[in-house]
């Protein structure tokens, strides 16, 4: 059942953005599908995955699929974010403060989606392949490590999807 929802999720997305926040994603999406790629190519021994359907060993579709639906609402919630706290009508690419935005939002959406997945057993970590050692994450129960990485990552992974966003939507 995760499996299917996690196809329709990405139209259903669209179209509430479309609707209430007056926002086309589909770049968003797009581009945070491409950096999906990476990090699952780059990272599959640090998992086991749960799903039917795959593109390469056990890397999921679907999971590529949710890198691009997490990018897309971690820049759109720094993006608001960003906006209230620093008092802007807009967001200043080259203001600096958007890194720490970034990656709170990120880690407000990735971390808990994260847990909903090792919970629901979609996915496993190894962390005996990463030699993960610094220990848990108090109520998440997940490795240190993995908030690391997230935090690294997020401060790049927006900026990205910022970046590219209206040309992957022509």
């Amino acid at each position: 059942m995760m499996e299917v929802w996690s196809f329709l999720q990405l139209p259903v997305a669209w179209l509430v953005f479309r609707k209430f926040a007056k926002r086309n994603i589909l770049g968003e999406l797009i581009a945070g599908a491409i950096i999906g790629v990476f990090i699952e190519f780059s990272t599959e021994a640090l998992w086991d995955y749960h799903f039917k359907v795959t593109v390469y060993k056990d890397i999921p579709l679907c999971v590529i699929l949710g890198w691009g639906l997490m990018f897309t609402l971690a820049t759109y919630f720094s993006e608001r974010l960003y906006k209230w706290v620093f008092h802007r009508d807009s967001v200043n690419d080259t203001d600096k403060r958007i890194f720490l935005t970034d990656a709170f939002s990120a880690l407000a959406i990735a971390l808990p989606l994260e847990k909903l997945g090792l919970v629901l057993g979609l996915w496993e970590h190894n962390p005996e392949v990463g030699q993960w050692e610094w220990g848990r994450i108090p109520f998440f129960d997940m490795p240190w490590e993995v908030l690391f990485g997230y935090t690294v990552l997020m401060m790049v992974g927006p900026t990205f999807v910022r970046h590219w966003e209206r040309e992957l939507e022509k």
